[in-house]
């Protein structure tokens, strides 16, 4: 039987910290974004808000989500290899809808890889479509959007 899975605004020092710890372990050479303290502050810093996905005490995902007018951003890492398979990408992507609804929000806008393939399926089968848009400067982080 699969855990459940929670997901937790971190704001505190010692909350970066597991989440930093937690994917400094595991996706240290992520293209898609350098996984260093201070890139973390400053996604905070740059209005990103930054949440952990658990199962039981475990980090297993670290989640990025900024509202911007009438659309949330979301991004997030992947999930750890051996929690791979068990539903909880799809439980955070029914967090990402419930929050824009809680916020009166209209749309979900996703950023993952371009080469990131389980993302883009997973983006296609919760029914987001790729805008051609990218994160600012990084071209290698593809946008996705849903509407609410």
């Amino acid at each position: 039987m699969t855990q459940s899975l929670s997901i937790k605004q971190s704001k505190s020092p010692n909350e970066l910290k597991d989440i930093y710890n937690f994917n400094v372990q595991v996706f240290a050479d992520s293209h898609d974004f350098a996984w260093t303290e201070e890139n973390i502050t400053s996604e905070i810093k740059k209005g990103w808000s930054l949440y952990s996905a658990n199962v039981g005490e475990e980090v297993i995902c670290a989640i990025f989500i900024k509202i911007e007018n009438d659309q949330l951003l979301t991004k997030n890492t992947p999930i750890k290899l051996n929690y791979q398979g068990n539903g909880y990408s799809h439980e955070i992507k029914e967090f990402y809808e419930k929050y824009a609804k809680e916020n009166n929000l209209s749309f979900v806008l996703n950023y993952c890889p371009v080469d990131n393939f389980r993302m883009i399926s997973l983006n296609e089968g919760h029914d987001y479509h790729k805008t051609g848009n990218t994160l600012g400067d990084n071209k290698n982080m593809v946008e996705w959007s849903k509407k609410l």
